[in-house]
């Protein structure tokens, strides 16, 4: 369950700046969402005022003006004139969301901050009400002066629209601005963790900001989009590079705390993983977690879904939320661009929800070996690009992020991937760099490949289960860089749970033999890593029709949610076919009909799905249908048909607290008690789950589930 809602805007949404105007707009962005918002323990309003410029240049004057994020396109860039066509760009000349857009002081700021805190109050009285502002790294959202005239030696590349990011491991040239923390200016050789850290302990409390997040990358990489960087050019890993690049990102944590110990920081991150962060750029991600309780783990990237690459949001986001530094959970989901005229919702997803089901699907596990799934939720952003708040970009996805709350991971998935976090982001290896660096891109592939991949263990929780949190699952595993792990998984292997390791030939060589484990070798492709699940009892295949860019199988997801199988796809080719079996049969999802061809379910899955499974059956051919009913009775609280079996085995998974209450019977009378069948075995599986088992089932059936126990 969401402990805590963070809903993002800009200020766009505040047109005119009088007291009456700010508290209509807190007041609306509050009753929009407010069946997200109740009873949640923590709500907040993260302001993108600018692009963190403002909370730098803050000389401790409330009255001074500032710029910010009135733009649409990167403010960075010249103005589009007179002359200019009207549908120039954006990432080629920049233009004001309205016209006369007013003028923003730090007094106004504060202004909004206390209304916003003091309506919430009064709408949720029993949550904490927080709001948060950002610091970017860019040129997008507000011009800066600190980064593109006074302090252009801690900017580096071209990076967005051509100009450069900051470096926050860089060091600053002395100037005599008159910063708050520093009346006569920063002197020479300030480090920026510094800087900002200061201005934040001065700027946040005096306006009421509760929280700092850092943006686009900031604290981790200066160039957060690439897969080069500091330490790996692109073709050699440079040791002497890393030991000096991790200790100057560490640094820049170590410094800022110091600097600002009372503000807690939220992060957005990188676009990749932890390992590809490690190799490229030194990010020693597990020290930084260990000396930062307080922070908030970076969220799913919302980058990688709108390229389609979902294997590198989904990777990504498992190798970062592993381990955690407390026990928040983030999920962060786009809707709305405040800068680049896009809202997600509608023009990339196109109004399906898999970019909200697939990484809600994500479950870690954690040191008692309990499946955690994400209990924070970021909107970005509750405004678009021209400061409106549409009530359809509410009402639309706002019953799938609810029902993605209900049906939350609360078990290990079927293929549970066991991440060296910490082995990975402390080795000063050579080999070792290039072997996480090749794994993670491989993963991310396979992902993209249709491998279902959603649920992480990291290496330091895992040497500590029994084989008992496994024991329905499939462990996924880079060659162990630790004895203690490799003694773990040989421990599990013997116990009878499945094993495939990944990596390149050479370190393949290096594992030693266990039972029943299989070695897939990165070379060659990602889809071995679903070839290899067949050994296991998976099917997973699929052919796809088109151009080249329509071969790109489904993204799909299967996690496991109140005993059933739970299914979240992302199709980019609608004509694709996907082939599926499970280890005891069929999966038949509820809602629709599949064809069973030789024992093997066949679906054409929509561009985006949210699928329940309760039912897997075992049968050469036909078509099997399974239909949620009516139950019309009230002994009984749900009533599932099943039809289409010739000849068939049929498990069927009873939620959880349901299982000693579950039946099955033929078309149960309106009148009577339903009149359970014989032949049926509750079996209570220690490898499957708990299931009802019926053999030799032919023609059409009804499974009914009494109310959950207390």
């Amino acid at each position: 369950m969401f402990r805590s809602i963070n809903l993002e805007m800009s200020l766009k949404p505040f047109k005119r700046t009088d007291d009456e105007y700010i508290r209509s707009v807190c007041v609306r962005a509050f009753e929009q969402w407010k069946p997200l918002l109740r009873d949640r323990e923590i709500i907040s309003i993260m302001l993108w005022t600018g692009d963190g410029s403002e909370l730098i240049d803050y000389k401790g004057s409330l009255d001074d003006e500032f710029d910010w994020c009135h733009y649409i396109g990167t403010a960075k860039h010249e103005w589009l004139s007179e002359n200019d066509p009207p549908g120039l760009s954006p990432h080629t000349k920049k233009r004001n969301y309205i016209a006369d857009p007013p003028k923003m002081t730090y007094r106004i700021v504060k202004k909004i901050v206390e209304t916003i805190k003091d309506e919430g109050k009064k709408m949720f009285p029993c949550s904490k009400i927080k709001v948060g502002t950002t610091f970017d790294i860019g040129p997008e959202f507000s011009y800066s002066k600190f980064k593109y005239e006074r302090h252009t030696e801690i900017t580096m590349g071209d990076r967005a629209d051509g100009f450069p990011f900051i470096d926050a491991t860089a060091l600053l040239s002395a100037d005599d601005y008159p910063y708050a923390a520093y009346p006569s200016g920063v002197p020479e050789g300030t480090p920026f963790g510094t800087l900002l850290g200061k201005q934040s302990a001065i700027f946040l409390p005096e306006m009421g900001f509760d929280y700092l997040w850092l943006s686009n990358g900031l604290g981790f990489s200066a160039d957060p989009w690439s897969k080069i960087g500091k330490v790996f050019d692109g073709e050699n890993y440079h040791i002497d590079k890393l030991i000096k690049t991790k200790k100057l990102v560490f640094d820049f944590w170590r410094l800022f705390k110091e600097a600002c110990p009372d503000i807690p920081l939220e992060t957005r991150g990188t676009n990749n993983s932890v390992g590809i962060d490690y190799a490229t750029d030194g990010v020693p991600l597990y020290d930084i977690y260990r000396a930062n309780p307080t922070m908030i783990a970076p969220p799913n990237s919302p980058w990688a879904a709108l390229n389609d690459n979902y294997g590198l949001e989904i990777m990504g986001h498992m190798t970062r939320v592993c381990n955690l530094p407390n026990d928040l959970f983030p999920f962060r989901y786009y809707i709305h661009d405040p800068w680049w005229v896009n809202s997600p919702w509608y023009d990339r997803y196109e109004g399906y929800p898999g970019d909200i089901y697939l990484p809600m699907a994500i479950s870690r596990i954690d040191k008692n070996g309990k499946a955690q799934s994400a209990n924070k939720l970021n909107i970005l952003s509750i405004d678009n690009s021209f400061g409106e708040m549409p009530e359809a970009c509410v009402t639309e996805p706002l019953p799938h992020l609810l029902k993605a709350e209900k049906d939350a991971p609360d078990e290990p998935a079927p293929f549970v991937w066991v991440y060296p976090m910490k082995e990975y982001t402390t080795s000063e290896d050579a080999d070792v760099l290039a072997e996480m660096n090749i794994g993670d891109n491989y993963i991310c592939d396979a992902i993209n490949d249709g491998f279902p991949l959603c649920s992480v263990v990291s290496t330091d929780n895992f040497v500590g289960h029994s084989a008992d949190v496994y024991k329905k699952s499939v462990l996924i595993s880079p060659v162990p860089e630790s004895t203690d792990v490799e003694n773990k998984l040989r421990e599990l292997a013997e116990s009878g749970i499945g094993i495939i390791f990944y990596g390149t030939k050479a370190r393949l060589s290096e594992v030693t033999p266990l039972k029943g484990a299989v070695k897939v070798d990165v070379a060659d492709g990602p889809s071995m890593l679903r070839k290899a699940a067949e050994k296991f009892g998976y099917i997973i295949d699929f052919t796809c029709r088109g151009g080249e860019e329509l071969q790109k199988p489904p993204t799909m997801l299967i996690s496991r949610s109140d005993g059933a199988f739970m299914f979240g796809v992302y199709n980019c080719n609608t004509t694709s076919e996907a082939r599926l079996r499970f280890p005891l049969g069929a999966p038949v999802l509820l809602g629709g009909e599949t064809e069973i061809k030789d024992g093997v379910a066949h679906y054409h899955f929509s561009r985006g799905e949210h699928r329940e499974c309760r039912f897997i059956v075992d049968q050469k051919e036909g078509i099997v249908s399974v239909r949620e009913r009516a139950p019309v009775n009230t002994v009984y609280r749900r009533r599932i048909s099943i039809s289409g079996l010739e000849n068939a085995t049929v498990y069927f998974f009873p939620e959880k607290g349901c299982e000693d209450s579950a039946i099955a019977t033929l078309e149960p009378s309106h009148h009577d008690l339903p009149i359970p069948l014989d032949g049926f075995t509750l079996i209570r599986d220690e490898k499957y789950g708990t299931y009802l088992k019926g053999e030799n089932l032919t023609g059409d059936f009804f499974f009914l589930m009494g109310h959950k126990e207390k």
